[in-house]
């Protein structure tokens, strides 16, 4: 490997925008991330949901005094159960003949099953939900599969969750049901390499379509951004560690050490996060109850 020399910082960097461009599911929901996440503050991520009032209204020349109300804010505990890292070794071989380019050859392939086992957590925090009973009224039809979205669609804003940042993840089978149905057609991804972009197959009756092949070939999961929420932490640097960087940036937070084992004779490159993810459901606007803003089913049994 020619003799390039990256900073701690630089390769964090790198590593940080290569698990952005991986990620796909993990990126259409409510993201808390923090680097260098610190001991002594256990495993639970207390993540904060936003506030709702109720807008009050008085006679114009009533001379009545107004109401005043508070601010307050609940919170939701989510546990990260789970380290996940992508460790290799490289030897004085892989150093000296073998390796041509550090970031391609090696930080990139840990990066990217990194990033892999993050959508299989997001994908696990979806398929946690129970399939509705209340979305078999769609009676989904292979030719005319954007019904289904419609009864979707319906069910969230008869819940008060908000239209905006609507997406429905699919499987195999129904995506190419859409594509059959020409439900799709005219969508272009301008020739982007973003996963998260090329995952993106259009705009139905609101949702963002996503293409997932983690998911059922039947199944839709339907929800609002803020249904579920990924608590992303990235570990502290060890003391004994020479070269190693915590960093954090859009949505995620990661560590990568470097380090040398006297008894192979090699390097050990590692990259990790701390991550849990669930279900959340959103405050209604103005009452203050509780929705559940997702919706899961499975085709197969509302055909």
């Amino acid at each position: 490997m020619a003799n390039t020399f990256y900073t701690p910082a630089q390769v964090a960097s790198v590593a940080l925008a290569l698990v952005r461009g991986d990620l796909v599911l993990a990126r259409t929901v409510n993201r808390d991330y923090e680097a260098g996440f610190g001991g002594g503050r256990g495993t639970v991520v207390n993540v904060r949901k936003p506030a709702t009032l109720n807008a009050r209204k008085r006679s114009i020349g009533a001379g009545t005094a107004i109401q005043t109300d508070s601010i307050s804010e609940s919170t939701v505990a989510v546990t990260m159960t789970d380290m996940i890292y992508s460790a290799v070794d490289l030897t004085d071989e892989d150093l000296s003949l073998n390796l041509e380019d550090f970031g391609r050859q090696v930080l990139a392939p840990q990066v990217t099953a990194v990033a892999e086992e993050v959508e299989d957590t997001v994908v696990a925090a979806f398929q946690a939900l129970a399939e509705s009973a209340v979305a078999v009224a769609g009676s989904y039809s292979a030719t005319n599969p954007t019904a289904q979205f419609v009864t979707l669609r319906q069910i969230l804003r008869d819940r008060k969750v908000p239209a905006t940042n609507l997406t429905a993840a699919v499987g195999t089978g129904v995506y190419a049901d859409l594509l059959n149905s020409g439900a799709l057609k005219g969508y272009d991804q301008s020739g982007s390499t973003d996963a998260l972009r090329n995952a993106e197959v259009g705009k139905v009756h609101g949702f963002t379509i996503i293409e997932s092949n983690r998911l059922a070939h039947d199944e839709i999961v339907a929800y609002h951004r803020d249904a579920f929420t990924l608590a992303i932490r990235a570990p502290r640097v060890p003391e004994g560690v020479s070269f190693g960087q915590s960093a954090s940036g859009d949505g995620f937070a990661m560590r990568y050490i470097r380090d040398y084992d006297s008894s192979l004779l090699a390097d050990r490159s590692v990259v990790s996060t701390f991550i849990g993810c669930q279900a959340m459901n959103m405050v209604e606007q103005g009452t203050g109850a509780t929705v559940v803003p997702a919706v899961r089913v499975l085709t197969s049994t509302t055909a």
